[in-house]
């Protein structure tokens, strides 16, 4: 259970990391380089701040060790978080009720056609 928005946005970053080094190992499996850090998108720059700091802070040390995988795969250039707004994240349309305009908005961000 975290105990901040920051924290728990850190934890979702951290938790979609693992599968995502995943999948580039099995590229690499198969000699399928991609040698530029794959992005992560968060909408919270202080949970962007953590992964690069490489120092722990009285704010992280609650933090339950294994979510500083995240750390270990920014600074190995494997990860890459990047920021984007609120009103950009197209995940919304799986995790919120939206308004009419904003959902079919993202349905078609994410190329789905209407019935």
């Amino acid at each position: 259970m975290s105990l901040s928005t920051v924290e728990a946005k850190y934890i979702a970053a951290a938790n979609c990391g693992t599968p995502v080094v995943w999948m580039k190992q099995m590229l690499e499996d198969i000699h399928i380089h991609y040698d530029i850090p794959i992005p992560i998108y968060c909408d919270n720059t202080s949970a962007i701040s953590i992964s690069k700091n490489t120092v722990m802070h009285s704010k992280t040390k609650h933090i339950p060790i294994k979510f500083h995988f995240l750390k270990d795969q920014v600074m190995n250039k494997i990860i890459k978080l990047e920021y984007i707004g609120t009103k950009d994240q197209i995940v919304d349309i799986f995790t919120k009720p939206l308004p009419k305009m904003k959902f079919e908005s993202l349905r078609d961000q994410l190329g789905v056609c209407p019935l």
